[in-house]
C-alpha cells in the first residue's frame, strides 16, 4: 500500500448562492496533516462525530483498523493511533466477524457509545469460500452492533448474537458474483424515543437493491431493534446459519446512489438524506428530504464532483462518502442540522487508492418551505 496522509481540508464559504459549484484542485486548503500510523491508515467511510461532556469531539472516518479522530472542535481534529476496534479476520462466515469498519456511532445519556459495524466478509481471501477472484464478486456483508464504555476509545460486540443485528437470509459465499447483504448504515438520528438509520442492502438477484430503515428505542440495547418491512417495524432476522426466517425489509423510495448520512432539521419534522449519486453533470453530492424516512423528495445539489465510480475524472480528483454536519449542533451526536452546515468527503486521486484525504467544505441548504 502507498504512503497516505489522513488530511482535513476546507474549501471555504459559501456565503449567498445556493447554486452547486464545482471542486477544483486549487479550492483545496489544508488545515491539518497527520502521520501515517500504518499501512491501514486512511479514510474509508463518511464522518461520524459526537460530542463528550468535557465538550471535546471524537469522530470516526476509518478503515477496518478503526482509529478515532479527537480534538477540542472540528477544526483541531487530529488523529489517534490507537485502534479502537478490528475485526478478527474469522474464516467462519457464520461468525460475522471478518473485517468491519465503524460506520455510525451514538452517544447515550449515560456516556457510553453504541456503533453500528458494517462488517465483509471477503470471501476471495478464504481459500475454497468463491468461486471468483475479485473483491466485489466475493462479498457477503452484514451489520455489527458494537459497545464502547470508555468514551469511544475501545469497542466490543455487544449482544447475545455475537454482535450480529443484521444478516442477509442466505448463506452462500461460494458463487456470488456480485455484493450482497446488508452494508453502509448511515449515522444515527434520533427521532421521538427511537433512533433511526438507513442501511443499504443487495439480495441474491443484482437487480434487488435498496435502502432499509433501522430502528432502535432508546436507551438502546440488543434487543431494542427492528427493521421496517411492508407490515410494520419488527424484529430483524437472526443468523442464517441457525435461522431460517425470510423476512425482507421495505425499501426507501426516491434514493439513489450512496447514502452517506442523514439528519432531522433543526426545528422542522423533516429529515435530510445527503448522496453521493451520478447525473448528467458526471456526478455531484445532492440531498433530499422526507418526513417518514421512507418517501423522499427535493433534490438539491450542493456540488458538482467526481466520484469514486464516475465514468470522468475532473480536476484530478476523485470524491465519496459524503456526510453532513451541523457543527454548532447542540445535540451530543451531530444529528440535527440548519440551513448551512459542513460537507465532509472522502477524496482521492483519479485513480482510486490508498492515498485519500478526508475534506470539508461549508454549504447551504435549501430546505422546503412545507
Amino acid at each position: 500500500m502507498r504512503r497516505l496522509a489522513l488530511v482535513l481540508v476546507t474549501l471555504g464559504l459559501i456565503a449567498a448562492s445556493l447554486s452547486p459549484r464545482e471542486c477544483r484542485a486549487d479550492s483545496f486548503k489544508v488545515v491539518s496533516t497527520e502521520r501515517k500510523c500504518d499501512a491501514l491508515d486512511l479514510p474509508d467511510a463518511p464522518l461520524r462525530a459526537f460530542r463528550l461532556a468535557d465538550g471535546s469531539i471524537r469522530a470516526f472516518a476509518t478503515h477496518y483498523r478503526n482509529r478515532a479522530l479527537i480534538g477540542s472542535n472540528f477544526a483541531d481534529l487530529r488523529e489517534s493511533c490507537s485502534i479502537a476496534y478490528e475485526g478478527r479476520l474469522d474464516p467462519d462466515p457464520s461468525h460475522f466477524d471478518y473485517k468491519t469498519w465503524i460506520a455510525s456511532t451514538w452517544l447515550s445519556e449515560d456516556g457510553s457509545v453504541f456503533a453500528l459495524g458494517h462488517n465483509e466478509y471477503q470471501a476471495q481471501e478464504v481459500p475454497g469460500r468463491c468461486s471468483f477472484r475479485d473483491y466485489e464478486s466475493c462479498w457477503y456483508n452484514s451489520i455489527v452492533l458494537l459497545h464502547s464504555r470508555d468514551s469511544g476509545r475501545t469497542f466490543r460486540r455487544y449482544g447475545n448474537q455475537g454482535g450480529l443485528l443484521l444478516a442477509p437470509d442466505f448463506v452462500d459465499t461460494l458463487g456470488q458474483g456480485h455484493s450482497r447483504g446488508y452494508t453502509s448504515p448511515t449515522n444515527m438520528v434520533k427521532s421521538g424515543n427511537f433512533v433511526y438509520s438507513l442501511v443499504a442492502y443487495a439480495g441474491l438477484d443484482p437487480k434487488d437493491r435498496g435502502r432499509c430503515v433501522l430502528r432502535s428505542s432508546l436507551p438502546i440495547n440488543a434487543e431494542s431493534w427492528q427493521i421496517l418491512t411492508s407490515d410494520g417495524f419488527v424484529r430483524p432476522n437472526g443468523s442464517p446459519f441457525l435461522d431460517k426466517a425470510k423476512l425482507r425489509c421495505r425499501y426507501a423510495e426516491g434514493l439513489g446512489g450512496f447514502v452517506g448520512s442523514i439528519a432531522k432539521v433543526s426545528g422542522r419534522d423533516l429529515f435530510l438524506a445527503t448522496v453521493a449519486e451520478d447525473d448528467s453533470e458526471g456526478g455531484s453530492i445532492v440531498t433530499y428530504v422526507s418526513s417518514d424516512l421512507v418517501h423522499w423528495r427535493n433534490r438539491q445539489v450542493l456540488l458538482h464532483v467526481s466520484l469514486f465510480w464516475s465514468k470522468a475524472c475532473a480536476s484530478d480528483y476523485r470524491y465519496s462518502y459524503p456526510s453532513l454536519v451541523d457543527e454548532s449542533s447542540s445535540t451530543a451526536n451531530f444529528d440535527e442540522v440548519g440551513s448551512t452546515a459542513t460537507l465532509y468527503l472522502v477524496r482521492s486521486a483519479c485513480r482510486v487508492g490508498t492515498d485519500r484525504a478526508l475534506v470539508r467544505t461549508t454549504v447551504k441548504v435549501q430546505l422546503p418551505q412545507n
